[in-house]
């Protein structure tokens, strides 16, 4: 189990107890957990839960953000499965025993996702929004389940190996947004598959609306960056255009710095570093999803690198 933690506090210990308490084999289990440089009174505290399951909290002094946290986070764990999840959540019965049973080679199991203020709320993994880059949840199982497009950063497991291959997340990303789509994305494109995994339940906090305003809005350069940066590595040319100049509409006051960010952490030069690596392009992607952009209009992918 690896997640980051920033500025979490008491709320880490409730997870590290749900997991064991939910789970058949804790001793079993190893927690690895990357405290992103929190204030020194939010910092986690698991010390409490040592003497049952294993459990290590790996500090860092500058702020890494979730994709290069979760990367150090796997690079110092030592099981063969990974299962990334997040610092607030709360586990269903019996889900070591469902990962044993599911897991597989090639695959990563996308777990279901309740919502803690909105209990009868569920997800099944989510869907890719092109050319925006985001995402949104499948609030019922989609069409082509058991796959699905995106797992949740709150429940995406996979074997060690396959991590590796894949490359882990994006660290030319920043801080937040964009690194599940666009890890889910080169997964699909590597030769694995995201499967379904409903009978493991991942119960998440969701920030307040307040909250999440506030967070947004300090983070709204580096997440249309991240936008950005997974349309240029992985869109057909002809709408990397388009994404930009929607982005540009939309956030008007942060495309300049996004777009300076774009230049200076050499997006291009991951797109074709991507494309000489991967198995399939972006364009069987769409294929194997029947992938329509944002209004419902075909996707171009005649010109996609690779």
């Amino acid at each position: 189990m690896v997640f980051p933690a920033r500025d979490e506090g008491a709320r880490v210990t409730r997870t590290v107890a749900s997991l064991i308490e939910t789970c058949q084999a804790p001793r079993d289990i190893e927690v690895v957990i990357v405290d992103d440089c929190s204030k020194p009174t939010r910092r986690p505290d698991v010390s409490a839960l040592a003497d049952r399951v294993q459990v290590r909290i790996i500090r860092s002094d500058v702020h890494l953000g979730v994709g290069a946290a979760r990367n150090l986070a796997v690079r110092h764990a030592r099981g063969d499965v990974v299962f990334i999840t997040d610092a607030h959540v709360r586990f269903s019965a019996g889900w070591d025993q469902e990962v044993r049973q599911l897991i597989a080679p090639q695959r990563i199991l996308a777990t279901g996702i309740r919502n803690q203020d909105n209990i009868s709320w569920r997800s099944f993994g989510c869907r890719l929004v092109v050319p925006h880059m985001g995402t949104y949840w499948n609030t019922s199982p989609p069409d082509s389940a058991p796959y699905v497009q995106i797992a949740s950063s709150a429940g995406t497991v996979l074997e060690r190996a396959l991590f590796d291959r894949i490359g882990g997340y994006d660290e030319g990303m920043l801080h937040y947004g964009g690194f599940e789509p666009e890890f889910s994305v080169r997964a699909w494109c590597s030769g694995a598959e995201i499967v379904l995994a409903p009978s493991i339940e991942i119960t998440h906090r969701f920030k307040s609306t307040d909250e999440r305003v506030a967070f947004v809005a300090s983070a709204r350069t580096a997440i249309v960056h991240n936008c950005l940066r997974f349309g240029v590595t992985h869109l057909p040319e002809l709408m990397i255009l388009e994404m930009v100049r929607l982005h540009a509409a939309e956030f008007p006051d942060h495309i300049r710095n996004a777009l300076r960010l774009l230049e200076e952490r050499d997006a291009w030069g991951r797109r074709q570093e991507l494309a000489n690596a991967r198995v399939h392009d972006f364009g069987w992607f769409v294929d194997r999803f029947a992938l329509r952009d944002q209004v419902g209009r075909p996707i171009p992918v005649a010109d996609t690198v690779g």
